[in-house]
């Protein structure tokens, strides 16, 4: 029925839009392709949801880690009464600007080094001879301080050494001989030699040899 009408200057007219259809027809088809391929190909691409997390609503789970105790000579804590009396000590902390001067104190200390051992048998023979020079010492460290006092009125000496040799036997404890270094004088020697010599440290019944060195300083506080 289009097909038959007449445009009103009198020229007959074809069906509505059929040149303009024709023309474009081809240009449709191609894009129509064009947008389907590209819609398969997104949804392809398009990455899959991720599945909902799974909510558990029990009770909860309380994990439970034990720990080693330390010991409390290796890492003591803040209760520990070597680290409560650092703390209450003043040796960390200078004085104030503020504070009056006062006179320093001069503290003379008496420690002995490091020892050796000779002709010991075992490791556990070497650490009783060990043992024992170390109480040798410290059994008698006060009078090892006056010694050490004494001599500084007659040659002051701000630091010295004497090293100690003391034979060990199965039977007897040997005599305690000065083998190295001088405390001021002569005398100072000797007031050490008898201190030891006279010292009621038990020694353990084994065949050695030690060398006990033993320092003498002034400490300023």
């Amino acid at each position: 029925m289009l097909a038959g009408l007449r445009a009103p200057g009198g020229a007959h007219e074809g069906l509505v839009g059929s040149s303009e259809s024709a023309a474009t027809r081809p240009r449709c088809a191609g894009m129509s392709s064009i947008t389907v391929a590209l819609t398969l190909a997104s949804q392809l691409v398009a990455p899959a949801e991720a599945p909902p997390e799974h909510v558990d609503g029990g009770d909860p789970i309380e994990v439970v880690v034990e720990t080693k105790k330390r010991p409390d000579w290796l890492f003591p804590g803040l209760d520990h009464p070597r680290v409560q009396a650092f703390f209450r000590s003043g040796s960390t902390v200078g004085g104030s600007l503020f504070d009056e001067p006062r006179e320093l104190e001069i503290r003379p200390l008496v420690r002995a080094g490091t020892i050796k051992i000779h002709d010991a048998l075992s490791r556990t023979e070497r650490r009783e001879a060990r043992r024992f020079a170390r109480a040798l010492v410290d059994s008698v460290r006060p009078a090892l301080e006056a010694c050490y006092v004494d001599s500084l009125g007659r040659t002051p000496t701000d630091a010295a050494r004497l090293t100690f040799r003391v034979e060990l036997s199965r039977d007897d404890r040997g005599p305690v001989l000065v083998s190295e270094g001088v405390l001021g004088d002569v005398f100072g020697n000797a007031c050490v030699h008898g201190v030891l010599e006279f010292a009621e440290a038990q020694a353990p019944r084994l065949q050695a040899s030690l060398e006990i060195p033993v320092w003498f300083w002034l400490q300023t506080m």
